[in-house]
């Protein structure tokens, strides 16, 4: 009986855990008039993936990061500035966070992106 109640967790714990293969990227996260939104959609131990969504106008404020990240923009368009620098970055552009460096992230137009760091 507890190798069946054992299997059967298992079982559950696959297909809870199981990727759907509709699932996008972009959907992971909603749109919030009030404050932008994030989601984690990777936490491995080793590697973390978050998914935010901003409002036109909204911002993530300035701050810098221990590692470097990886910023892809999924949909939609912002500016960010890195050591007063600053890039306009649209749907499917991307770039890397020095580690240590204030950065700063701001929604030019209702937009989602994705960190991995």
């Amino acid at each position: 009986m507890k190798t069946i109640l054992l299997s059967f967790s298992m079982l559950i714990a696959m297909t809870t855990n199981a990727q759907d293969p509709e699932a996008r990227l972009v959907d992971a996260t909603a749109y919030d008039a009030a404050k932008f939104q994030s989601t984690m959609v990777l936490n491995n131990g080793s590697a973390k993936a978050i998914v935010f969504a901003l409002k036109a106008g909204q911002d993530v404020p300035p701050h810098s990061s221990p590692v470097e990240a990886l910023f892809t923009v999924l949909e939609g368009e912002a500016t960010v500035t890195i050591k007063d620098v600053v890039h306009h970055v649209a749907a499917g552009g991307y770039i890397i966070f020095p580690m240590a460096t204030d950065h700063h992230i701001k929604a030019v137009s209702d937009m989602k992106f994705m960190l991995v760091k």
